[in-house]
């Protein structure tokens, strides 16, 4: 049986700004993460709250992660994932700039629910619910 894996959605359209921010695909093989450490979430302090959702990550059926999506002024867009209560993704994007203009457009992920994000993707990498969280 095929699992989901979650992507970013690295072009969004005005339309799907207000729908889905992350997109699930069928047939992946595995996450890859790109760098490990520690890495901070955003400061949202200054982001209007957009709207939230639930998506299905697992493949099961049922709708167990919500997305929240945040924007600011500048057009930055931010997207918290959570499951069973548990905030385990953070993507951040900052439209027409790449990650060393703005420091942003890259996905952190909690991998093992300890609070602490430890791996770094690229909007284009694939990543999926955390093992501790199905």
């Amino acid at each position: 049986m095929n699992q989901f894996v979650w992507r970013t959605a690295v072009s969004i359209t005005s339309a799907a700004r207000v729908g889905l921010a992350v997109y699930c695909v069928l047939g992946a093989t595995g996450v890859v993460a790109r760098e490990t450490g520690t890495f901070q979430p955003p400061d949202i302090e200054k982001f209007l709250l957009i709207n939230g959702e639930d998506a299905d990550g697992d493949g099961d059926g049922v709708k167990e992660t919500h997305i929240v999506h945040y924007r600011n002024v500048a057009g930055a867009q931010v997207f918290s994932m959570t499951t069973k209560g548990k905030l385990w993704a953070w993507s951040m994007e900052t439209a027409g700039q790449d990650e060393v203009e703005s420091g942003w457009n890259f996905v952190i992920r909690d991998s093992d629910c300890d609070g602490v994000f430890d791996e770094k993707y690229r909007l284009d990498e694939e990543f999926r619910v955390p093992d501790c969280l199905k």
